[in-house]
């Protein structure tokens, strides 16, 4: 006969079991998630602005800068959210954008860290790798953010980011655009394996044209893993199909290429393989199939300039976009300034800021093409390319050459218009991000353009919502046929920039919205905190303090940190199968207690 106090204790033990999983192993040190791709939820939360603290050696964080173009990488540590890793590597990044930087007097140069490159087992929360994107050429600071948004939305393999604010030796160094690597981490995290062929095409070969059976010969397609094994890669055989005719989804992951070119598209994000450039996208070939993964959307919401022209400016000096480039790298300069002229009215050099010669550089680098430019908001959805044809790009032509593959193109072209790329699915992104970095991009020491530039993108006649609207509703009307758009191949000559007066004051000045008015928002952050004072000149501006964010703002530690993690699948299958065997042992002492044992 089973004694009734060997039936309770199993229960006890039981229920210890069952308190432990949930309540000791989270607070213990004890990783409730795999922590291989914790920085996801921990670098990467939208919901507040990171803090990264730069400690580097002053003569090499001097010769960084002085010597940008090299991209030679320092030794430094790095403090985010408080988490240290010592011995990391640094350096500056970019291509015609670093150039243009680094023509100009600004220091605002993008940089990429490596948190494993001096030590092959270091890392952040799994990051080994992260870019600090400097916005150049997007005054509004969020076409890359939105862009990267929608593609999540659509259901594509986005690299996670998340606004950043920079130190560097404790001095303020600006608002940028953290953003993960594509890298091994990345594809394990997203297509659970890293074995297969990462490709960064750019140059020759990215236009992903049939060349020869030899791969030496696309000497642009960029791999960036398993170099020793090319030879195993399917790569000239996708070429040959989507070239040639044959079985394309034998090699290439049909829907999702069409969601991502759907997307793209609505965008107008024209720096791009849709571009005369046929650059910034990744492809990822596991066995034997080909994914494209999104990449570098500052230039997005019709920046590049339809047409071919890019719209990167230095100044008055435009990085003009020929159509017969193989790389960024052969960008031209072409300096049509007259600085004699310019006079009082070329700024370009620091502003003062407090004590310090810092500042960013007045209406000068960080310029692009007219955002409401009817060229981008009716650009073609039938015929989506620009400096280019489709012959020339025939991964997109063998695509939308097929019935089913374009309808199904032409649905989420659809979807986008009706669902995200809305006025108000893009308002509410952009007032959330003004209410969270106003702050901050007033505290910026080396913002390129002004606080009045980037709250017009917030909302009003020249925003991201109003590009968003009317772009919405010219790819439903071009799809229902009520307009035709022909594609345009060649450039159109310079964009429309805004020129400034005598008083150095842009033409039509930007000015916020009538109605923002972020002191009236609710909390914003995960923990019910505001994020600092607006801007509205009702109290005095709160500049990053070199513990975290805005003085006053809650700056998230280590432990906090930790708070954040979820509970992996193991530990939840062990909590259900203890929460299983209790209720069952409850069940059987009930039923035990009843019969009077």
């Amino acid at each position: 006969m089973i004694k009734t106090r060997f039936v309770y204790l199993c229960m006890a033990i039981l229920l210890l079991l069952f308190v432990v999983v949930f309540a000791v192993f989270p607070n213990v040190g004890i990783e409730t998630k795999n922590t291989e791709f914790s920085y996801e939820t921990i670098v990467f939360n939208k919901n507040k602005v990171t803090t990264v603290d730069i400690e580097i050696a002053e003569e090499d964080w001097a010769d960084m800068l002085e010597n940008a173009a090299a991209k030679e990488l320092k030794q430094a540590d790095i403090t985010v959210n408080g988490k240290r890793i010592e011995n990391v590597a640094i350096r500056t990044k970019g291509s015609s954008s670093l150039r243009s930087v680094v023509s100009s007097d600004s220091d605002r140069y993008s940089l990429k860290i490596d948190f494993d490159y001096y030590d092959d087992t270091q890392s952040l929360y799994g990051l080994k790798k992260l870019n600090l994107n400097n916005n150049f050429s997007d005054t509004t600071l969020m076409r890359e953010y939105i862009s990267y948004e929608l593609m999540e939305q659509m259901g594509l393999p986005t690299p996670a980011h998340s606004y950043m604010y920079v130190t560097v030796n404790g001095e303020e160094h600006g608002l940028f655009l953290g953003v993960e690597a594509v890298d091994e981490t990345f594809l394990a995290n997203n297509y659970g394996s890293n074995d297969g062929f990462l490709f960064k095409p750019d140059g020759m070969g990215s236009d992903l044209k049939y060349i020869s059976e030899d791969i030496a010969d696309y000497t642009g397609i960029g791999l960036k893993t398993n170099e020793d094994n090319i030879d195993q890669s399917k790569f000239i055989e996708m070429l040959d199909a989507i070239n040639n005719g044959g079985s394309i989804e034998k090699y290439i992951a049909v829907d999702e290429m069409l969601r991502y070119f759907a997307v793209n598209t609505a965008l107008v994000n024209l720096d791009s393989y849709q571009g005369n450039m046929k650059h910034n996208y990744y492809l990822y070939e596991d066995d034997g199939v080909f994914s494209i993964i999104p990449w570098d959307f500052n230039m997005s919401f019709g920046g590049f300039g339809v047409g071919g022209e890019g719209g990167r400016m230095v100044g008055n000096n435009q990085i003009q976009a020929n159509a017969d480039m193989k790389a960024p790298e052969e960008a031209q300069i072409n300096d049509k300034s007259d600085r004699s002229n310019n006079g009082e009215q070329q700024q370009q050099g620091r502003q003062p800021n407090g004590d310090r010669n810092q500042g960013g550089l007045n209406m000068g680098i960080g310029m692009s093409s007219n955002l409401m430019a009817d060229s981008a908001i009716n650009f073609s959805v039938t015929t989506p390319v620009s400096g280019t044809t489709l012959e020339e790009r025939p991964l997109l032509n063998t695509l939308l050459s097929n019935e089913e593959y374009r309808a199904k193109y032409e649905g989420y072209l659809e979807e986008l218009a009706t669902n995200y790329l809305t006025e108000d699915y893009v308002q509410n992104i952009t007032k959330n991000l003004a209410l969270l970095l106003t702050t901050y991009v007033e505290a910026d020491p080396t913002k390129f353009s002004t606080t009045e530039q980037f709250l017009e993108a917030v909302e009003g006649e020249n925003s991201l919502p109003e590009f968003a609207k009317q772009r919405s509703e010219s790819i439903l009307k071009q799809l229902s046929g009520e307009l035709v758009v022909e594609a345009t191949t060649t450039s159109q000559g310079n964009m429309e920039m805004p020129n400034p007066n005598e008083n150095d004051e842009m033409n039509n000045p930007m000015q916020r919205p009538d109605d923002f008015d972020p002191s009236q928002a609710p909390p914003f952050n995960q923990n019910g905190d505001n994020q600092g004072e607006g801007p509205n000149g009702d109290g005095p501006m709160q500049r990053p303090d070199q513990n975290g964010g805005p003085m006053g703002m809650p700056n998230q530690s280590d432990e906090q940190l930790k708070q954040e993690t979820v509970i992996d699948k193991n530990t939840m299958l062990t909590a259900i199968v203890c929460l299983a065997l209790l209720i069952i042992g409850l069940l059987f002492v009930f039923k035990f207690n009843r019969r009077g044992r």
